[in-house]
Order: C-alpha cells, then structure tokens, then sequence
C-alpha cells in the first residue's frame, strides 16, 4: 500500500485518472476541509456547505476522466465558489438573503478569494526547484537585489533572472485558471 500523502496534487490527479480510489480518498482529506470552510463562510449552513462539498468532489470523481486540471487547489475552490453561488440564488429565490448590504458580502468574497488565491500560489511555488524556490523567496518576499540574491547563492546575476523568471512562468500559467474565474 503506497503513502499516497507524500504524492503531489498532479500525480494524485494522474492516479485518479487511471481509476485509483485511494488517490481520490487523499485528495478528498487534503482539501475537504478548506472547501468546507470557503462553502460556509459563503452560506452561513452547515449542512449545505457539507452537501456543496459533497457535491464538488462527487463531480471531480464522476469527471476525472475528462478534466484537465492544473491546480487542484484552484479548481476546487472555484468549483466549490460557483457551487455556492448557486445555492444562494435558489436559496435567495425562497427565502429574503438580503440582510447583510451587497458591499459586506463583497468583501468578505474577496478575502476568501485573496486566501485562496495565496494558498495555491504558495502550493505552486513548494513545487519549483529547491534553488529556484529560494530566489523567488529572496526576491518577492525578502526585497533582495538580485546582485544580493547572486552574492548569497553564489550564482550569476543571469541565473537570478532566469530563476525569478521561471518562477513567475510558473505561477502565471498555473493559476491562469483561477485568476481568470476571479475577474
């Protein structure tokens, strides 16, 4: 029996591609639980965020054959967004949702949104090489120069732009999905 925890999130989506159950079964307890908190942050119910859930992944099982997934993380949480939107509006249909001001609900989106959208930068960016990683690290998060970077390394300055240069490739093809579901 393999430790299916230590697989990325694109092989546990190869494996579940070819059918794996346990693959499925990890990336259902790797994620379930920020799913779960981004569906009730958005309908204040604890079943129906559990049935959103539910639902998201029953869907993710039921197409796995047909997705093109890039970034798990991503599409789960815009899957399991779009599911709750929807759910509001049958919801607003039956019953007054107009309590809390559109600017309140707004806000509280993009904060969700933002979390997110960090989340799975921060997913995309464990993936890069170990070198690649802490150039990125030292240039975005730390303010380094890249004479700095290339000083600390003991690379070339070229080899700083190419590592901040592929990180950014990275992160700008991987999350394309994401952010274009934002705007």
């Amino acid at each position: 029996m393999s430790d299916y925890h230590i697989y990325t999130d694109h092989d546990l989506l190869l494996l579940i591609r070819q059918d794996d159950a346990r693959a499925f079964t990890e990336i259902y307890h790797r994620y379930w639980k920020r799913m779960f908190t981004l569906a009730l942050h958005r309908l204040n119910s604890r079943q129906a965020a559990e049935d959103i859930v539910q639902d998201v992944f029953s869907g993710l099982w039921q197409r796995r054959h047909e997705s093109e997934i890039t970034t798990l993380g991503a599409y789960l949480a815009v899957a399991t967004r779009y599911a709750a939107f929807r759910q509001l509006a049958e919801m607003k249909s039956t019953t007054d949702t107009d309590t809390l001001p559109e600017t309140i609900q707004a806000s509280a989106d993009d904060t969700t949104a933002a979390r997110f959208l960090l989340q799975s930068m921060q997913e995309e960016l464990r993936q890069l090489p170990e070198k690649c990683r802490l150039v990125f690290d030292y240039s975005r998060n730390k303010g380094w120069s890249n004479r700095e970077i290339s000083q600390q390394l003991q690379i070339s300055e070229k080899a700083v732009e190419k590592h901040i240069t592929k990180a950014l490739q990275r992160l700008r093809i991987q999350l394309k999905h994401y952010l274009h579901s934002l705007f």
